[in-house]
């Protein structure tokens, strides 16, 4: 059973990002060849996770009242029906670049319910002891799903028609709801009564927040790993079009680049743990601002590749490390509100700054989108020295058996 467990959710982690990195290449490198205009990008990033504000705070107390696993199947099979939904516009020939917009808006909302539904329940089925190598594993299984998905996608934006590409994406997404199918769930452990509401529970992940403030420096440095992540893809493609002045094969080549990055790091994330301890997040930072001046000083196309690798390698360390370390200090009671916070501030930010970036790429060379992320990049640096010292987080770091 460990083994099939294991291998179970790792193969939902892979195909499930497999789909959305296939999908993500295709209707990023579609929206910017329509519009020539690299704000819709910015808006494309932006709006997709602007519902999440609302929902994340929800989906947080639906991951922490039922079954997650129930969850995870209802939000893989919205996934597949919203997919179902573009491939027929493509289809009829009524696809836009606002329907573009539109769907993904959708299809990021049912991400925010399955990814915090597969991690709790990820959390409930493995000892805490485990959960560093676990989380590593899966976030190695996502990335390479992520390399797949992105090369795949850049290969077919070249030489497939649209609706074939997607039609890909929606086996794909299929695929990843079918294989949670038969996996047993641990049991749900919840205290004795109900609570009183919906709203009862959404407050008490708030107050558990605020009694345990290591989480405030956790999310922030969280959110500056996924803020940066989410704006280096969401611009590639118009980077790759504007910048390099090359094609879709090259994008999803890059793509793929970054997701070799995020491969390597969930392969070395237990060394990395081991070898870094309480620095880990300070030097994942600084490869990650290493790989953004790589991409914005330079303007040939070999320092492309070293730049998004190391943006990769640095951000998926932050995300899979510290994720790591947020369930591990958390009451199992709290994993799924928690999870969902983390989101709510991580997308918040990319709404913010998405259209912002937008139009720094439309005015001043897309580039320099890349030297803007360095700040945040610095900043996180500063704030993960000053909770390395923090004698509750070194705790937390020893007691992994990573």
């Amino acid at each position: 059973m460990p083994h099939f467990k294991t291998s179970r959710l790792l193969g939902s982690y892979f195909l499930y990002e497999c789909a959305r990195a296939m999908y993500f290449v295709l209707t990023t490198w579609l929206l910017f060849q329509w519009t020539n205009n690299p704000l819709y990008t910015g808006m494309f990033v932006s709006f997709g996770f602007l519902p999440g504000l609302v929902s994340n705070l929800f989906f947080g107390v639906l991951v922490d009242r039922y079954s997650r696993k129930k969850l995870a199947l209802t939000a893989g099979t919205v996934s597949v029906l919203i997919l179902l939904f573009l491939w027929t516009a493509f289809t009829a020939g009524a696809a836009t670049p606002w329907l573009i917009i539109l769907v993904h808006m959708l299809l990021q909302t049912a991400g925010s319910l399955f990814r915090p539904a597969l991690q709790a329940l990820t959390a409930g089925i493995f000892s805490k002891g485990e959960l560093p190598k676990m989380f590593s594993w899966s976030n190695s299984a996502t990335i390479t799903g992520s390399l797949a998905g992105a090369g795949t996608g850049g290969f077919l934006a070249d030489a497939a028609p649209e609706e074939v590409s997607l039609g890909f994406v929606l086996l794909l997404f299929t695929a990843a709801t079918l294989s949670l199918l038969h996996l047993e769930e641990a049991p749900l452990r919840t205290p004795e009564g109900k609570s009183p509401s919906f709203l009862w529970d959404m407050k008490e992940g708030f107050r558990y927040v605020h009694h345990h403030r290591m989480f405030y420096g956790l999310f922030f440095l969280l959110m500056i790993g996924q803020l940066t992540f989410h704006t280096s893809l969401g611009f590639l493609s118009v980077y790759t079009s504007a910048h390099l002045l090359q094609g879709p094969f090259l994008y999803g080549l890059l793509d793929a680049v970054f997701s070799i990055g995020g491969m390597a790091a969930g392969l070395l994330g237990t060394w990395w743990w081991k070898v870094f301890r309480s620095h880990l997040a300070v030097w994942a930072f600084a490869v990650t601002a290493t790989g953004l001046l790589f991409v914005r000083l330079n303007n040939a196309l070999w320092s492309a590749f070293p730049g998004f690798f190391c943006i990769g390698f640095g951000t998926s360390l932050i995300r899979a490390l510290l994720q790591s370390v947020q369930q591990m200090a958390s009451a199992p009671a709290f994993h799924g509100r928690l999870s969902s916070l983390r989101m709510l501030y991580n997308q918040t930010s990319v709404v913010i700054s998405g259209p912002v970036f937008g139009y720094i790429a439309s005015t001043s060379g897309v580039s320099l989108v890349f030297l803007w992320l360095v700040l945040p990049a610095g900043a996180g640096m500063v704030w993960a020295w000053i909770q390395s010292r923090q004698s509750y987080f070194q705790t937390i770091i020893s007691r992994a058996s990573a």
